[in-house]
């Protein structure tokens, strides 16, 4: 079974058409016409950023980042959510 982990990420509607999605967790960002395909591009994007992150030897620096070890991983643990939602604020006019 392969190791996993939950990563947060933030997806906006552009105005010109598609969508962008960002890994908040990472600062790793994709896009995709529909919100399915930009998930499924983030998700390869991710990977391969910890695929890279491995080859380089900074694998562990990132999961630090993240509150991780690659000892969590093992166990199962993963990433605190983190829930994002829009408010309304005034501006000064």
């Amino acid at each position: 079974m392969e190791n996993q982990i939950l990563l947060n990420v933030a997806i906006r509607e552009e105005p010109e058409g598609g969508y962008s999605v960002v890994c908040t967790d990472l600062d790793v960002a994709s896009q995709g016409e529909t919100i399915g395909e930009a998930v499924e591009n983030i998700k390869e994007a991710v990977e391969l950023y910890l695929e890279s992150a491995e080859e380089l030897g900074i694998i562990d620096e990132i999961l630090e980042r993240l509150g991780l070890t690659k000892k969590d991983i093992k166990k199962g643990i993963s990433v605190p959510k983190v829930f994002k939602t829009e408010i309304p604020v005034r501006l000064a006019a």
